[in-house]
C-alpha cells in the first residue's frame, strides 16, 4: 500500500486548488501569497475589462448592447443586463426566421458575461467548432455579440427573433484555478417568460477544463437533444429519463 503523502501528491498535481501551499509560521509562505494576488489580479481584470469595439465585426459577429451602458453599470445593476437596448432590439427583428417548414432554426449568441477574458481567449474557436457541426442539420442564423450581457438576455433575443433554440456562450464568473472559463446555455424556443430551469448549461469550458473541441460535440449532441425532444433544461432531463427507464 502506498504511502498517504504519495497519494496526495498525486492529488495535488491533479487539480488546480491551493493544496499544500506551505506556510511560513502562521501565514503563507512569500511564493504562495504572490501566486494568490496575481490569480486575484487576473479575475478582477477579467470582470472589468472590455473586449475593443471592433472585436464582433471581426469575428463575423453582429454587435448589440445590453441596457447597461457601461461596465460599472453592468456589474451594479444585473438586472439591465438581461434586455436589450431599444434600437438593438428592433435591429434584432430582422434575423427572425420566415416561415416555419424546413430545418430548425438555431441562433448563437456571445455574452462577454463575467469574463472578457475568456470570450477573448476561448469565444471565437468555440463559435467556429459549433457552428461547422450545427450547420450540418440546422439552419444557423447570423451570430451576435452581446455586450454587458447576462445569461437570461438570451430570453429577450428570443421574444424578438424566435429561433427553435438559442446557445448563449457566456464568459463565467472568474475564480481564483482560472479566469478564462466559458458557459454555453441552451434553451429551447425561450421567451420573456422563461425561467431558470428551462435551460441545460454546459460549463467550465477550458483548456485546464472541458476543452474547445469537446465541448463543440457536447453543445451540439445536446442542441440535437433539445429539437428532438421540444424541450431543454429540467423538461428535457425529465423526458430523456423517462425514455430510459
Amino acid at each position: 500500500m502506498k504511502a498517504p503523502t504519495d497519494d496526495f501528491h498525486k492529488m495535488a498535481l491533479a487539480t488546480p486548488a491551493r493544496l499544500a501551499v506551505g506556510r511560513a509560521g502562521v501565514r503563507y509562505t512569500t511564493r504562495a501569497m504572490l501566486a494568490f494576488r496575481a490569480d486575484h489580479a487576473r479575475a478582477v481584470d477579467a470582470v472589468r475589462i472590455e473586449l475593443p469595439a471592433e472585436w464582433a465585426r471581426r469575428h463575423g459577429m453582429i454587435e448589440v448592447h445590453s441596457q447597461a451602458e457601461s461596465r460599472e453599470t453592468y456589474l451594479l445593476c444585473p438586472e439591465l443586463g438581461r434586455r436589450l437596448a431599444a434600437a438593438d432590439a428592433a435591429r434584432l427583428k430582422r434575423l427572425r426566421p420566415a416561415g416555419k417548414a424546413g430545418m430548425p432554426a438555431v441562433m448563437l449568441c456571445v455574452g462577454d458575461g463575467l469574463s472578457c477574458a475568456a470570450v477573448r481567449a476561448h469565444g471565437p474557436a468555440l463559435m467556429r467548432a459549433l457552428t461547422g457541426r450545427l450547420r450540418r442539420s440546422c439552419r444557423v442564423l447570423p451570430p451576435v455579440f452581446v455586450r454587458n450581457a447576462r445569461v437570461r438576455i438570451q430570453d429577450h433575443i428570443g421574444e424578438i427573433v424566435r429561433p427553435d433554440v438559442i446557445v448563449m456562450i457566456i464568459g463565467e464568473r472568474p475564480g481564483l484555478a482560472t479566469a478564462e472559463s466559458l458557459s454555453a446555455y441552451v434553451i429551447w424556443r425561450p421567451r420573456l417568460s422563461s425561467m431558470e430551469p428551462d435551460r441545460t448549461v454546459i460549463s467550465n469550458i477550458h483548456p485546464g477544463g472541458l476543452r474547445i473541441a469537446q465541448a463543440a460535440v457536447k453543445i451540439a449532441e445536446l442542441v440535437g437533444d433539445v429539437i428532438a425532444h421540444h424541450a431543454s433544461g429540467a423538461a428535457l432531463a425529465g423526458r430523456m429519463a423517462s425514455q430510459g427507464a
